[in-house]
């Protein structure tokens, strides 16, 4: 199924769950960039960070069957594929035997819907189903508008999607900050009423919103905060309570796909991130005793891994990238044998 709506463009290009060739890190670079050209711009835009509430366990299987059939799943598989989980058992397994209760089965009057948590085909479906709902925003006018500098063309998006992670946007040339706002309201009540049409919903706890928009301060452009540019946004939860989003100041950053940005473009939170991650692995490793071998590979394949993910949407300064790999090459230098002022030119020469 995936193969063939890569080949047909049939998929929302805002989602980057469930493809290939489509990472994670590329998405939060994207979000960097966005802040990025709105600051260079002074230009004003309001920006949401949502998460859905129990994205597999919530597709209801008649939405999720029009979704596959709209991309050309035969109906076969797809009532192959969704009675065996309507008609599935399930028990729970322990160390003294299944449980005798059960739950599910041909027998009940409301069949089970939901794709479960493991099912390989979770991932595939949900960008199939979230593709109606990305292009409903964008062909209701919301999203960002960006002039591109050499083609002199606009190109729109209405945000960035990664499974059930989900940002929307709202900039547009024209927009004043209270515009933005109000746009942006409208556009999370449009993606929390149509993600209902799937059988799920939102969780206001876990969503955040920024409002990105400047003031003169007398000799240049700095961010207004809260105060200056008051506003706020609600959301409707999976039991359509009406809740108030928290808002963020500019500085501050939120961790989205492992991530903390902030609209600013300040990188304190992830640093802190990655200061506390190095600390806590090396005196890990400080507590065993390891052959060399293994503390190259644990350097290599652990802490190295987790520190290299972020990079691409930062932008650390060399005394920050110092102070975040000292502690590593402090202990894992001397455990290889390797004096630890030996200089750091020839620590990092490739072979």
């Amino acid at each position: 199924m995936i193969k063939v709506v890569e080949i047909t463009g049939s998929l929302a290009p805002e989602q980057y769950g469930s493809r290939k060739r489509h990472k994670a890190i590329d998405l939060a670079v994207n979000k960097a960039i966005t802040f990025d050209i709105l600051r260079q711009l002074e230009r004003s835009g309001a920006i949401c960070s949502n998460d859905a509430e129990l994205c597999y366990d919530l597709i209801g299987h008649t939405p999720a069957s029009l979704s596959m059939q709209r991309v050309g799943v035969p109906k076969n598989i797809i009532n192959c594929l969704f009675s065996t989980l309507q008609e599935a058992i399930h028990k729970v397994r322990t160390d003294f035997g299944d449980s005798k209760a059960h739950y599910g089965g041909p027998v009940w009057l409301v069949p089970i819907h939901g794709i479960g948590q493991g099912n390989g085909a979770g991932p595939a479906i949900w960008a199939v189903v979230s593709t109606p709902l990305l292009n409903v925003l964008r062909e209701s006018g919301f999203g960002c508008e960006i002039l591109c500098p050499i083609s002199s063309k606009f190109f729109k998006f209405v945000g960035y999607a990664f499974v059930d992670d989900t940002d929307v946007i709202q900039s547009v040339l024209s927009e004043t900050p209270a515009q933005a706002i109000a746009k942006l309201q409208e556009a999370i009540d449009t993606w929390e009423f149509s993600l209902k049409d799937t059988c799920g919903g939102l969780v206001p706890e876990k969503k955040v919103w920024w409002l990105v928009s400047f003031v003169w301060n007398g000799s240049s452009w700095q961010y207004a905060s809260i105060q200056d540019s008051p506003g706020e946004l609600q959301v409707n939860d999976i039991s359509d309570s009406r809740k108030t989003i928290k808002r963020l100041e500019a500085h501050e950053a939120y961790e989205t796909l492992g991530v903390f940005l902030a609209p600013d473009g300040n990188s304190q939170a992830q640093f802190e991130k990655m200061r506390k991650a190095v600390a806590s692995w090396v005196d890990g490793l400080r507590t065993g005793i390891i052959s060399k071998d293994e503390v190259w590979l644990a350097l290599q394949s652990t802490i190295l891994r987790t520190l290299y993910y972020p990079l691409p949407a930062l932008r650390l300064t060399k005394a920050q990238c110092k102070a975040i790999m000292s502690p590593p090459l402090q202990y894992c230098l001397p455990a290889l044998g390797i004096c630890r002022n030996f200089p750091r030119l020839l620590v990092f020469l490739s072979s």
